[in-house]
């Protein structure tokens, strides 16, 4: 077998080999999940996406951060309970609800139930459907994207 060959039959080897990778993987990018540092749940045809708590300490007030998102066709009333704060959305047919301090966000200003780098819980309620309850992550501003929201949750506090 002459030189060209013997270097073309093992590319051709390599070439195979490693795009069989691909035939037992599985695939992760289908999988949902929760994206950056807050976690989600799922209640029928409604989403919680990325929720987290923002804070300086425990006792002290705290700015929910994250989505609500309606996969359904019909409009969804929806309730979210943290600690003993309990706000209630309504969202639209495919639609959303953002939640935290920004321009186009819904507010949800509570009392933290523990200190950053804790855990706390939140509960999600679908009107006619089920509860599903999650771990809250709480943060504080040693993250930069955080800062703006404790800022802005000083201001909204007063």
């Amino acid at each position: 077998m002459h030189t060209g060959a013997k270097v073309a039959a093992v590319a051709l080897g390599a070439m195979l080999s490693l795009s069989s990778c691909a035939l037992t993987a599985s695939i992760t990018t289908v999988n949902q999940y929760d994206p950056s540092d807050g976690t989600g749940a799922v209640v029928g045809d409604v989403r919680a996406q990325n929720l987290l708590l923002v804070t300086t300490a425990e006792g002290e007030p705290a700015a929910l951060v994250g989505y609500l998102y309606n996969a359904d066709d019909a409009t969804a009333t929806v309730d979210v309970t943290v600690g003993d704060t309990v706000q209630t959305y309504t969202i639209a047919p495919m639609g959303s609800v953002q939640l935290g301090l920004n321009d186009g966000a819904e507010a949800f200003i509570t009392t933290s139930p523990a200190n950053p780098g804790l855990l706390g819980s939140y509960t999600v309620t679908v009107a006619g459907s089920a509860t599903a309850t999650g771990t809250l992550p709480i943060v504080d501003g040693t993250l930069p994207e955080y800062r703006p929201v404790l800022e802005d949750l000083t201001t909204a506090a007063q």
